[in-house]
């Protein structure tokens, strides 16, 4: 029986556990070059993960996303926790969580698995709130809705492409998209975030809350939109551009 590994493992924890946590942030910060390392460290220990996601992920997103940053925390505290917004603002909601159901989803050998969940974008270019009021119907144009800008991921499958987008609602529960999507029965889902613990989302095309014109395609939706509780949104356009 190997031990070696835990036991170097152990100590090597405890070795940090007697550094203090000035000390641990600033090694931690400077690991920024691969987002992959916080969440692994995330997994070694609670104090990790605590610095990480109090401290870490909301320097990370002042620095790198700082309009966006400070428009969500100007009020209250950022929907979700910073590192759900840090997970936002790198991360592709994937085609499951975007509302596209292929058939071949279920089964848990197909190579292709992996797009289906949530992965680091092929482009981060920051949100955009006039590109979120454009996606809304009229009636809701006085809600905040940043959306990520183009270009995006896009995915490619048999019959069409699928250009996958996220974004964040600013202050949800005060929107007049929050009482539209609870009020419309049909429109809850059980499906989880792709960013946050939110175990449902709402079906922003059958709560009527897209902008009109955006009907169906070949049999689709021209745009799918699904939101959480905390107001992150994830979606995806078919065959068409963001900019209409």
């Amino acid at each position: 029986m190997v031990t070696t590994p835990t036991t170097n493992t152990a100590n090597t924890t405890d070795n940090f556990s007697l550094l203090p946590d000035d000390t641990v942030l600033d090694i931690l910060t400077r690991l920024i070059s691969d987002p992959r390392d916080w969440s692994r460290l995330s997994c070694v220990s609670s104090r990790f993960s605590n610095l990480i996601r109090s401290i870490c992920c909301r320097s990370w997103c002042c620095h790198f996303i700082p309009n966006l940053a400070a428009d969500l925390s100007i009020v209250r505290h950022v929907p979700g926790g910073w590192a759900a917004l840090r997970k936002l603002s790198i991360c592709c909601p994937g085609l499951h969580h975007a509302g596209v159901l292929l058939d071949e989803y279920p089964n848990p050998k197909c190579s292709r698995r992996p797009i289906w969940e949530p992965h680091f974008a092929s482009a981060q270019r920051g949100f955009s709130r006039e590109e979120g009021s454009k996606l809304l119907a009229s009636r809701f144009r006085g809600d905040c809705l940043y959306v990520s800008q183009w270009p995006g991921c896009v995915h490619a499958e048999t019959r069409r492409k699928y250009l996958l987008f996220r974004g964040v609602f600013k202050d949800f529960k005060d929107t007049s998209v929050w009482k539209a999507v609870r009020d419309a029965k049909k429109s809850k889902i059980e499906a989880k975030c792709a960013f946050c613990d939110g175990k449902e989302t709402w079906d922003l095309h059958s709560a009527f809350c897209l902008r009109r014109g955006l009907d169906f395609h070949q049999g689709e939706p021209v745009v799918r939109a699904f939101v959480c509780e905390n107001g992150h949104v994830s979606g995806a356009w078919v065959e068409k551009p963001m900019y209409l």
